[in-house]
């Protein structure tokens, strides 16, 4: 169904001197460029783009590709391919999280692309096996997936062995051992399939046939690490160490390169206490330099494992004076080593010089900013940030400089940022319990508390007694009206951590919902005590929820007027200004006056934090009520270009453009949406009903809306969306069917009423589809829906 802005306006506030040589160089360099530039230019149709990012990704030039391809994608945002291969190409670069959007997308667009299909399932279900928990929703797509490939071809290997891992899921082990059985007799020997075979014949209690089938696989791949993990694991479940270190010893002897196989069996001697034999086979990597260029680094790395850190320190150190080229490597090790032996001040020292001797160095620039941040210091995580930023930029797959540049974030107030740098190292480093902690801070913030919860969980299963898990997750339950489980909590943290203002904040709005008011002021002045600002804000907040909005909107305004440098205090009044407006509900003009304000109070904020996408949101939304439709375009516009991946910016400005009547438009909004997110189900039900409406690409706005469907099983508005689908498609009885289950969910809603009417003049049944227009027409509140409902009365008779 097409929305309206103000029906869902809450929704959403939330080289000069070169040498001939290096000149040559410099001239291939600038002419592949001028090519690549070429090729994006304006008279280049999307296909041709393809076919050049292709050669590019045929030739591993995976960031030359990926530009061909998006910008395949800016020219026509529904070529299927297009987004197939950037999925590819993603995959190729170990980025699968962003793969799957892409790959989504091509679903989608390509109903016939069981390839697309295939490695979607495969993102899905190695993020589900991960946290099985967390992702279980993402269980009917795989499935949904799965059931296209087998429908096409019922013997697909792929189609077959991702049934099986469904049946895991579902814990039906007999089922899945059949469908790996099939897979394994298609395609013999397949990584793809073995290890899954084995694990469960094993949890069937067939041990035997999974340890042969793991030494066959050996036998016939003997670089295959897999097989020798899962039959060491084997033995080892059966108590049998002797056996377990046979299969070590032989992964070692048929991979003698490999330095896991070498660190797995030092690990095992090691943890068996025989640290000389250990020590023994780490140290003939120092034998063989042609296969184990840093062996020096290997055998200082098994001894700080050991916690050795004498003894890896003289190692590292010995690789500085060995190894001239790789001397920076070992100087950071180093200073990793100086941090574990408790030597911080020579830690920050050498970091700092390596930064001033390598100031394009990565490593040691990461190193010198993580120090920085662990001192604590303000200053010091001002004058990390730029650092940071630009290792990021050169060094994205960085989970640890992500985390180090979203606590620089966080600690500076820009909750946006920190945000995407958190769940950048989350992606990369799924169990980086800091970066949750970051995530699930910002999610409650933002009132997502389920979101918020699922990342506490996490914590919390890894570090149960962790008080900042404990006070997010006690934010997140009272978001979801369980107070009688957060309030217990709360007190003992209160107790435990009088310190902890957070924990007297949340306490303070849990008096504040029962309206106990003289404990909640008990709180916040414990708060403003410790001279932390939002004890006062609370303190006017309490005087807002007692019927004095004048009183703490004065308040606030005093506290601006005395601070005007301080942001956050104008942020806090503007959304004050803003909570009085809600509140008034008979003084229109009071309302205007509020709302002008507090745009005017973000305009100002943006004279200074220019690029807040969060803050142009929430101007646009106060221009699109006060009716300044053009200006609130302008903000979402603004909100996109500080935050291109800012999805809710992309949303409401498609969402003003349809109720503006540019269609078209508000098309391409809705498709960048899904661009940035491809799950976001408001833009999938919008665009399905514009589909619809058009009438161009019926089945697309089918599988636009039934996607929307399973995000979202339960929302009338998605429900019938998905009847007009239908009805626009000739599907009338099942048409008919949701359009009443709607108007029975949501009576008093004229435009289910009025859909319901169409479907039934359809069907013939004139009385009862003039009735249902008839009360549409009644509850309607919209001019130019009550126009479509009279045409459609006149048309009944």
């Amino acid at each position: 169904m097409s929305h309206t802005p103000g029906r869902y306006s809450t929704l959403y506030w939330s080289c000069n001197t070169l040498t001939i040589q290096n000149g040559m160089k410099y001239l291939i360099v600038c002419g592949q460029i001028v090519a690549l530039l070429m090729l994006t230019g304006c008279n280049q149709s999307p296909q041709r783009l393809l076919e050049a990012a292709n050669k590019y990704h045929a030739n591993k030039r995976y960031k030359e590709a990926s530009i061909l391809y998006r910008k395949a994608i800016t020219k026509d945002k529904t070529f299927g391919e297009a987004y197939y291969r950037e999925g590819l190409n993603l995959l190729d670069e170990n980025q699968p999280v962003e793969a799957a959007k892409f790959l989504r997308r091509a679903a989608d667009l390509q109903p016939g692309n069981s390839d697309a299909e295939t490695k979607l399932a495969e993102i899905y279900l190695a993020a589900y096996s991960a946290y099985p928990k967390k992702l279980r929703n993402l269980l009917p797509d795989i499935r949904d997936l799965t059931s296209k490939i087998l429908k096409k071809d019922p013997n697909s290997f792929n189609g077959i062995r991702l049934q099986g891992m469904l049946d895991l899921a579902d814990d039906d082990k007999e089922k899945a051992l059949v469908q790996f059985e099939r897979a394994n007799t298609i395609h013999p020997y397949s990584r793809d399939v073995v290890g899954w075979y084995a694990e469960t014949l094993s949890a069937l209690g067939h041990a035997p046939e999974a340890q042969k089938l793991l030494q066959d696989m050996a036998a016939h791949d003997k670089t295959w690490g897999p097989a020798y993990d899962l039959l060491y694991l084997l033995d080892m479940h059966n108590n049998d160490p002797v056996k377990a270190e046979v299969v070590l010893r032989q992964r070692a002897a048929n991979d003698p390169t490999n330095a896991v196989a070498i660190n797995n069996l030092a690990n095992f001697l090691s943890v068996h206490n025989r640290p000389d034999e250990a020590e023994a086979v780490m140290k003939k990597v120092l034998d063989d330099k042609a296969h184990f260029s840093a062996a020096r680094e290997m055998l200082g790395d098994f001894y700080f494992r050991g916690r050795k850190f004498d003894k890896a320190l003289e190692q590292y150190q010995a690789g500085v004076k060995e190894d001239s080229k790789n001397a920076l490597h070992y100087q950071q090790r180093i200073v990793g080593t100086y941090s574990a032996l408790g030597r911080s001040s020579d830690a920050l020292q050498l970091s700092k010089e390596l930064v001033e001797k390598n100031p394009k160095d990565s490593t040691s620039n990461e190193l010198y900013a993580s120090l920085l941040l662990e001192t604590g210091r303000g200053a010091d995580v001002t004058k990390s940030l730029g650092e940071l930023q630009k290792l990021v930029q050169n060094n994205g797959k960085n989970a640890i400089l992500r985390m180090d540049l979203a606590r620089a974030y966080f600690e500076l107030g820009d909750r946006d940022k920190s945000m995407t740098e958190a769940q950048e190292a989350v992606h990369i480093q799924p169990n980086m319990m800091a970066a949750h902690l970051v995530i699930g801070r910002i999610l409650e913030d933002r009132k997502q508390h389920a979101k918020a919860l699922e990342q506490t969980d996490i914590i919390l299963n890894a570090e149960p007694q962790n008080p900042d898990a404990r006070l997010v997750r006690d934010r997140a339950l009272i978001g979801i009206n369980q107070i009688d489980q957060a309030q217990p909590e709360l007190l003992q943290l209160v107790a435990k951590y009088p310190k902890m203002t957070d924990a007297h904040m949340e306490l303070a709005n849990v008096y504040l919902m029962q309206k106990d008011y003289p404990k909640a002021k008990d709180q916040l002045e414990a708060v403003w005590a410790a001279k932390d600002a939002r004890g006062f804000l609370g303190l006017q907040s309490i005087e807002m929820e007692i019927g004095k909005p004048d009183q703490a909107v004065q308040a606030v305004q005093q506290l601006v007027d005395q601070n005007p440098k301080i942001l956050g205090y104008r942020f806090a009044l503007a959304n004050f200004e803003v909570t009085a407006a809600q509140k008034e509900h008979q003084d229109a003009g009071r309302v205007k006056g509020l709302l002008a304000r507090a745009g005017d109070n973000y305009k100002e904020i943006l004279k200074t934090t220019t690029n807040s996408a969060d803050i142009w949101t929430r101007l646009g939304i106060i221009q699109r009520e006060l009716g300044q439709y053009d200006a609130a375009l302008a903000s979402f516009e603004q909100a996109g270009s500080a935050d291109s991946k800012n999805a809710t910016a992309f949303l409401n400005r498609g969402m003003l453009l349809e109720f503006l009547g540019r269609e078209k438009e508000a098309r391409d909004m809705y498709n960048r949406v899904l661009g940035v997110d491809p799950e976001n189900t408001m833009a999938l039900n919008n665009l399905a009903f514009l589909a619809a409406e058009s009438g161009d690409n019926l089945d697309q706005a089918m599988t636009l809306a039934e996607h929307a469907k399973k995000r979202m099983p339960n929302n009338p508005n998605i429900s019938d969306t998905l009847g007009y689908v239908y009805y626009k498609k000739n599907l009338n009885s099942e048409a008919i069917r949701i359009f009443k289950q709607v108007v029975e969910d949501d009576p008093k809603n004229a435009t289910f009423r009025y859909h319901l009417a169409m479907a039934l003049l359809k069907q013939g049944d004139k009385q009862q589809a003039k009735e249902e227009a008839q009360k549409a027409l009644q509850m309607s509140s919209q001019p130019q829906e009550q126009n479509k409902i009279r045409t459609l009365v006149s048309q009944i008779g």
